[in-house]
Order: C-alpha cells, then sequence, then structure tokens
C-alpha cells in the first residue's frame, strides 16, 4: 500500500510540475535578453523568460500594415505571484496597462488580450515582477494575424 502511495504522490508531482516547464511545446523559442528588437520580417514572438521582484522586462513585436488582429499572451503559472503588462503602441502612446485580475476577473497567473484593426508598425511590450518571490518563468506572446 506505501508503494501505490509514493508512485502515486510521483505521479501527481510530475503532472504539476512537467506542465509548466513545457507550456507552449514546439511554438516558442528560447531568448534570454531582456530588451529584444524583432526583424522587421518577424510578425510574432513567443519565448520563455524567468522574472525577479521589481524587475521589467521588454518585448516588442512587429505588426505588417493590414494585420486584423494583434494576440498578446503572458502566462507565469503561479498565480500566487504577480505580473503586470504594459503595452504601447508604435505611435509611442500607452495602448493598455493590465493586472492579472483586469481582463477575466480571475487570479489565474496569465493576461490575454486581442487588440483589433492593430497600428502597423513595432508594438513595445513591458512585463514587471509586481510580486514575485525568489524568480518566476514565464512566457511571453505578441503574434500578429
Amino acid at each position: 500500500m506505501m508503494t501505490y502511495n509514493r508512485i502515486f504522490a510521483l505521479m501527481l508531482a510530475l503532472v504539476l510540475i512537467v506542465p509548466p516547464a513545457f507550456a507552449g511545446g514546439n511554438e516558442c523559442t528560447v531568448n534570454t535578453t531582456l530588451e529584444e528588437d524583432t526583424p522587421l520580417s518577424d510578425t510574432g514572438i513567443c519565448a520563455f523568460y524567468s522574472i525577479q521582484q521589481g524587475e521589467t522586462h521588454y518585448h516588442s513585436a512587429y505588426v505588417p500594415p493590414g494585420s486584423s488582429t494583434l494576440f498578446v499572451n503572458l502566462n507565469w503559472f503561479v498565480p500566487q505571484q504577480s505580473l503586470t503588462l504594459k503595452i504601447v503602441s508604435p505611435s509611442g502612446s500607452t495602448y493598455a496597462y493590465y493586472h492579472d485580475t483586469d481582463l477575466d476577473g480571475n487570479k489565474d497567473a496569465k493576461i490575454r488580450t486581442w487588440i483589433p484593426s492593430p497600428e502597423a508598425g513595432t508594438w513595445r511590450f513591458q512585463v514587471y515582477g509586481e510580486t514575485v518571490r525568489g524568480t518566476q518563468d514565464y512566457t511571453f506572446e505578441g503574434t500578429a494575424g
């Protein structure tokens, strides 16, 4: 009986730990640069990062003319931690500033939004470690469609 309990506990631990480590599957690339410039030929980014309390990470995504939507997705997997997202349009104005609960009312460790008819050019994103104990991994995606 003790062996089954240990096996169950190990399986449960793997289920809880492995998905966040591999979230996004093959869709993302690893990028450790805190500031990045997206090439003009790239219409989106998706990458894994780590952030600490009080740090700000800068990301960007190029939106080609005629794009119908800009999809923005920030996930950090641990609802007890808190990250914020600031979105700045190519013209330099702040499009939005989000906390975890702003879009869906849930504290679910993600900020996901769509910007309809986005302005063409390079959009800038600031991810801020608002409440982070230790280091928090996160994924960020900005994709024009």
